[in-house]
């Protein structure tokens, strides 16, 4: 395997330190959780939060639902390379690195379908052969969706999944999600569809060359159906034929997906759930908790919470120093595709800390996905509104080239 070493430096790196087609229905009428370390922050924080009519707002999102408003920021800023991917318009991504060093990207756009309730998104495939710095466009995928993750296999091969259907008025969720498999670097796609709603963040490259994700086995957002607390793990060797086994998680709670799952260096599995918080609705009032399993998926730990209310679309990877970073979008202000840090394997996350990775104009952010590259410096692909006062095509996907302090 051979990889062009990249010119970034310390020194030549823009950081600050410090969702599309949102779904609808009903959200709360009013904060249900105290908010604040202390009973004085909650009562301070009670009054700054009361207020809201939040089902006039994009799912309960006003910016500070679910906030802490008794803190302030510090900043710090650190040069970047940061990069526009294709033309206004392209969303979510999946991003993935071949074993010839080049990137690949895959993001979501959409197809400006003339009746409003046809709204769908088709996927595009970019690459890089400079780790990032431009980008050119390289096809079309046959899928229809969103919320793309990509894998490239040790063979070269790569591997899409992607939520299914179209999202416009009236959507309903689908009973499976798509799938597809390239082995000419994204150029052509031999699509399927795999059984099941929930789409995972990524796939974990197991020593051996197959492939593990994790998803929510019967996902219910609502909380309130038939959904199933426990994990479905989807295993394969060539990323089309799969096989799946249940590991029961230690919880009874079913409002939860997007997985991210990775294998740790010591072995542990551990996997990051978006989930609603509970006695609540709408996104505004999600969040991410995560949990482990020592033994490869059968049985995994009471979940925990890595992230604040409205921190969604975590996404994980371990650090060649053994550290785990989470990038995640923020569903309140300021909106934007954050990470933060864990130094100790995943039991503590330094969440005063935040990373600021891009500022979005608007809500309609996220779904940020981060690869180490092989000179430690880190690529972050993520969505943002970039044009807030110039319809129809107001987002956009970018990558950042960073590293950190």
């Amino acid at each position: 395997m051979t990889h062009r070493r990249s010119s970034i430096s310390p020194t030549a790196i823009t950081v600050t330190v410090c969702a599309f087609a949102l779904a609808g229905g009903p959200v709360s009428s009013q904060e249900t959780q105290p908010v604040g370390q202390t009973k004085p922050d909650q009562q301070r924080n009670a009054e700054l939060l009361k207020g809201y009519e939040y089902s006039k707002y994009p799912s309960g999102i006003t910016g500070y639902t679910g906030q802490d408003r008794q803190q302030i920021v510090f900043e710090r800023r650190q040069r970047a390379i940061r990069v526009r991917i294709g033309t206004r318009g392209n969303y979510k991504a999946g991003i993935t690195q071949l074993p010839n060093g080049k990137l690949v990207l895959a993001t979501c756009r959409n197809n400006n379908d003339p009746e409003p309730t046809k709204k769908r998104f088709l996927i595009h495939v970019f690459e890089s052969a400079d780790l990032g710095l431009t980008w050119k466009e390289i096809n079309k995928t046959p899928l229809f969706g969103k919320e793309p993750s990509l894998t490239a296999m040790p063979n070269g091969t790569l591997v899409l999944s992607a939520q299914r259907g179209y999202f416009g008025p009236g959507s309903e969720v689908e009973k499976s999600i798509n799938m597809a498999r390239s082995s000419d670097g994204g150029r052509t796609w031999e699509r399927y569809y795999l059984p099941g709603a929930d789409y995972p963040r990524n796939m974990i490259v197991r020593q051996d060359g197959s492939l593990l994700f994790a998803r929510a086995l019967k996902s219910d957002w609502s909380g309130r159906g038939d959904g199933s607390p426990n994990l479905q793990l989807c295993r394969s060797q060539d990323g089309k034929m799969w096989r799946f086994s249940e590991g029961s998680v230690d919880w009874n709670y079913a409002a939860f997906g997007e997985v991210s799952a990775i294998q740790l260096k010591d072995g542990r599995l551990l996997a990051a759930l978006r989930r609603q918080v509970p006695n609540t609705k709408g996104e505004g009032f999600e969040d991410t908790v995560i949990t482990e399993s020592s033994d490869d998926g059968a049985h995994w730990s009471k979940p925990r919470v890595i992230v604040n209310t409205a921190e969604v679309h975590v996404h994980l990877a371990e650090l060649e120093s053994g550290w785990i970073l989470a990038t995640y979008s923020n569903y309140h202000l300021p909106y934007g595709a954050y990470a933060i840090l864990s130094k100790d394997g995943g039991k503590t996350w330094d969440r005063d800390h935040p990373i600021r990775l891009a500022a979005s104009a608007d809500l309609y952010v996220g779904w940020p996905v981060t690869l180490q590259l092989k000179d430690r410096s880190l690529l972050t692909a993520y969505a943002l509104t970039a044009f807030l006062l110039q319809p129809p095509e107001t987002t956009a996907t970018e990558v950042v080239r960073w590293r950190l302090p």
